[in-house]
């Protein structure tokens, strides 16, 4: 078993290395490595803030089709602006890739505090 501080890092290993493959080097096989590894990073935080979730049950919003997509959502835009801005030099794309990271992060926030906000006395 892992230490709680080394347990609680991997996620925001996984992402940043994913990050780092991505920025650093121009090569295809970084860039697959990149976005495999962001995934996996995305995939255990999202596991871990569905099971650390303090809302009642009865309080979510019921998603049958698309559910993961929704989960996934935040994370796609990251992933998808940070690789379009290593890939092209067009200032058009700079910006799109700019506001979809700006949103991508708003709606983690948005969903951090939602999701942790509510209390299980209401």
């Amino acid at each position: 078993m892992l230490a709680k501080p080394i347990y609680e890092l991997v996620p925001y290993c996984y992402l940043f290395l994913g990050i780092a493959c991505i920025v650093i080097p121009h090569e295809l096989l970084y860039t697959l490595i990149g976005i495999v590894s962001f995934l996996l990073g995305a995939n255990i935080w999202r596991m871990r803030s569905e099971a650390r979730r303090r809302d009642q049950k009865s309080q979510r919003i019921k998603q049958r089709r698309a559910r993961y997509y929704y989960e996934f959502k935040p994370f796609i835009l990251f992933i998808s602006a940070l690789t379009l801005t290593q890939w092209t030099q067009n200032e058009i794309i700079l910006l799109s890739c700019a506001l979809l990271c700006f949103s991508a992060l708003v709606i983690i926030a948005m969903r951090l505090l939602n999701r942790h906000s509510h209390s299980l006395s209401h």
